[in-house]
């Protein structure tokens, strides 16, 4: 039988969570593109990218210490279904520190800001619905799938990804319905005020060489091993960091005058940001190889160093670069390796392979899901076990 009480409770919840992602990413998305826009045509802002990341620190250690751990905090909440509350502080926090990291040229991504804004605006309703811990686990990951797809116009990765990126498989439709309506209505939400998303082809014309599967299987390990790679190096500057720069204001300083000076003194000033014209540009022409190195190195030191933003936009660059670059040595486009290069190299990093081939069907086209399928799964396995999500003992006790 029915419950009534249940049903509203759930439906409006519904709606909420879905209304709070979808008009967040769409405030969000829309000032990224301003202060993106503003940083193009003014590029001397960029040498003030160690002050940004100077009032970033500053902020978070003042207004909520524990907002600076982003996607882990909510994660740990969900895994651990206790501890403390997500922070309604977090959301204007990640919002000022990932527009201050994009204003002034920080390698950083959008995708943790997203799910962080719509957890955290989220997070005061489960208090006032009085909801179970198990309830609030439900709601956060339909947060985190609203989030998902509203700020890449992708609904059904992202509520692959709510569940894939936990290793969690729901048992009972209370679970699942409303992951999946809060990321289709997020996603509407967002559309429907205006916000247009990147569009990416792959012209289905291409000639198909011989031996195929060869090829495809080649370009996967390669993927793979450029996502282990990149959690590589994430982890073992995460680790420098602890012994020598423990300070966080030397930290964030010492990497802001890393990025910027590169930037500024170097020909590669289309890495700073999101770097959107260069993966756009890697589907028409093959990218100069030492790209994807370059960026995988700009966006270690620029998260790693404190800025705010998120790991998958870059993750999008590198393997988009690295499958056009690859074009020159394995006889497939240049489209179709950097299309599948883009959600493979993610994919590989955040453990989440079926959200990547998704993802690939979204983008691209339906008919390009069995391609990504084969390619980000060889891509999984190469990365090895860990992901760029991965919660250690600590950070579970912690949160």
């Amino acid at each position: 039988m029915i419950n009534i009480r249940y049903l509203i409770k759930y439906s409006t919840l519904i709606l909420v969570v879905s209304l709070l992602a979808g008009l967040s990413s769409a405030f969000f998305l829309y000032t990224l593109d301003i202060v993106t826009n503003f940083r193009t045509g003014n590029p001397w802002i960029i040498c003030l990218l160690p002050l940004g990341g100077l009032i970033c620190v500053c902020s978070y250690n003042l207004l909520c210490r524990n907002a600076e751990s982003g996607n882990k905090w909510i994660l740990a909440r969900i895994k651990k279904q206790s501890g403390k509350p997500i922070s309604l502080l977090m959301a204007p926090l990640v919002l000022m520190g990932t527009l201050i990291t994009h204003l002034m040229g920080g390698s950083a991504g959008r995708e943790g800001t997203a799910l962080q804004l719509s957890a955290s605006l989220s997070s005061p309703l489960f208090h006032w619905f009085n909801l179970s811990p198990e309830e609030e686990s439900i709601f956060l990951r339909s947060a985190v799938a609203a989030g998902f797809g509203a700020v890449f116009g992708t609904p059904v990765a992202g509520i692959i990804f709510a569940f894939e990126w936990e290793s969690f498989l729901p048992k009972k439709i209370s679970a699942l319905a409303p992951v999946i309506i809060c990321s289709f209505l997020a996603d509407w939400t967002t559309r429907s005020l205006g916000i247009e998303h990147t569009l990416y082809s792959i012209p289905l014309t291409f000639k198909t060489p011989p031996n195929p599967l060869l090829w495809n299987i080649l370009a996967g390990i390669i993927f793979g091993l450029s996502a282990w790679l990149f959690k590589y190096l994430m982890k073992r500057t995460a680790s420098f960091n602890q012994k020598c720069l423990t300070n966080k204001y030397t930290r964030v300083v010492l990497g802001g005058t890393i990025v910027s000076c590169f930037l500024l003194f170097s020909p590669y000033y289309s890495l700073a940001g999101l770097g959107i014209p260069s993966i756009i540009n890697s589907f028409n022409e093959a990218a100069p190889m030492q790209i994807f190195i370059l960026k995988i190195a700009l966006t270690v030191i620029t998260i790693q160093s404190g800025f705010k933003g998120g790991e998958v936009t870059p993750l999008f660059f590198i393997g988009a670069t690295l499958g056009s670059a690859l074009s020159i040595y394995i006889p497939l486009s240049p489209a179709y390796l950097a299309g599948m290069g883009m959600v493979a190299v993610f994919g590989a990093a955040a453990k989440s392979p079926i959200t990547a081939a998704i993802l690939a069907a979204e983008l691209f086209g339906i008919g390009f899901l069995p391609f990504a399928l084969l390619i980000s799964i060889i891509s999984n396995k190469t990365a090895g076990k860990n992901s760029i999500y991965q919660l250690n003992s600590n950070e579970l006790a912690t949160h």
